[in-house]
């Protein structure tokens, strides 16, 4: 216990770092973008490069991994995430683009899953779910201190670069500290399928699809979005402070409202409310209550579908249930953003906003009838 106790904030510390890097970048990139006068269509798959790269990843992760062991996998993917950074000031162009994006969308599915099972296999029953809690608001953190540190980077792509190789090689640098291990996985031992059928599961998973297409458009297409409204780079980050702050700052109370009154009911509550929010958005009523409104209930999807989940198998199962949780999030990201941006460039930019609203609407739908199947079978079951 000695060595966990100052290997997980170590490894939240090294976590961080990788956070900060990425979200500049997944601001900093459309930004590019847009300044380079690219088409709202090639930046949203720009962004979806970044989220198949996510879904290779996570696919390869446990062969990487019971090759290299979980700390030297670390340290090399970090690496790569360094170089495919600086690889975008090679060319300013959308297929190197894409293909830089890829490369860190591997880097970073590998590293999620590390850190994930890291804590998932370390926690027990009664420290997981708040080692998660911990793990998810660090996460976020370093989200939001990387938007408030993007207006101190260099605006130049080398020397942005190049910033970010100084991070990953303090991320890499901080892994090897820790004491962590993962049991060696044997070859078939990914199997989805058990997974991707548990009925009891199903909602958990279908709410991390949802939470992965609403979140990868915010980071393929928002910051994009508000430079067509006319803000400048430095406004632009202010409004994802705002937004991914407020999923900060509602991820204990939301899991413990889940706790108290169950994880259905919030996640149904949680939808309307983030309807009701891009309603808001698109007629510019209080924008700023609905930006906080809106990133208080989207950003905290994901980490209540994935305690749903998780609840509904073995002890075991749940390294595995977790991958497959982030394998369904990474191809709800990856899509989403293409077809959306699509929409975008032929519709116009409200549509972005329309499109969360259909998202949720439809997850509302599966909600309440599942909600409804289950008083009946309560109701079947008293006589």
């Amino acid at each position: 216990m000695g060595a966990r106790s100052y290997s997980f904030p170590i490894l939240l510390t090294s976590l961080l770092f990788v956070t900060i890097s990425l979200s500049t970048l997944n601001t900093q990139v459309p930004l590019w973008l847009v300044h380079n006068e690219f088409p709202v269509w090639q930046i949203g798959v720009v962004g979806s490069s970044y989220f198949i790269g996510n879904l290779v990843g996570t696919i390869m992760a446990n062969w990487v991994i019971g090759k290299f062991n979980a700390k030297k996998t670390y340290s090399y993917v970090c690496i790569l995430f360094a170089l495919a950074t600086l690889g975008l000031s090679l060319a300013i162009d959308f297929y190197s683009w894409s293909f830089w994006r890829f490369i860190i969308g591997i880097a970073c599915a590998i590293t999620w899953v590390i850190v994930e099972s890291c804590i998932l296999v370390t926690g027990t029953v009664k420290t997981r779910s708040k080692m998660l809690a911990v793990y998810m608001t660090t996460y976020y953190l370093g989200t939001v201190l990387g938007q408030a540190l993007l207006r101190y980077f260099p605006a130049n792509v080398l020397y942005f670069g190049l910033v970010i190789s100084i991070l990953m090689a303090l991320a890499a640098l901080f892994i090897l500290l820790t004491h962590y291990k993962l049991p060696k996985k044997k070859k078939n031992s990914f199997n989805l399928m058990p997974m991707l059928i548990n009925k009891q599961a199903r909602f958990g998973l279908v709410g991390c699809v949802i939470a992965g297409m609403i979140i990868g458009s915010i980071y393929s297409l928002l910051p994009a979005y508000y430079s067509h409204l006319g803000y400048d780079d430095s406004q632009v980050a202010n409004w994802m402070i705002l937004l991914i702050a407020s999923g900060v700052i509602a991820q204990f109370p939301v899991g413990w409202f889940a706790d108290k009154y169950g994880k259905h009911i919030l996640l149904l509550l949680e939808m309307v409310i983030a309807v009701i929010a891009c309603f808001m958005l698109i007629i510019d009523f209080l924008p700023i209550l609905a930006t906080i409104i809106l990133g208080a209930t989207i950003y905290t999807v994901y980490p209540i579908s994935m305690a749903w989940a998780c609840e509904c198998v073995r002890k075991q199962d749940i390294v595995v249930m977790n991958q497959t949780m982030l394998l369904v999030n990474t191809l709800g990201s990856l899509i989403a953003p293409a077809i959306i941006a699509l929409v975008m460039d032929k519709l116009g930019n409200s549509y972005l906003f329309i499109s969360f609203i259909i998202i949720s609407v439809y997850f509302v739908w599966l909600l309440l009838k599942g909600l409804i199947k289950n008083r009946e079978h309560r109701y079947a079951g008293s006589f």
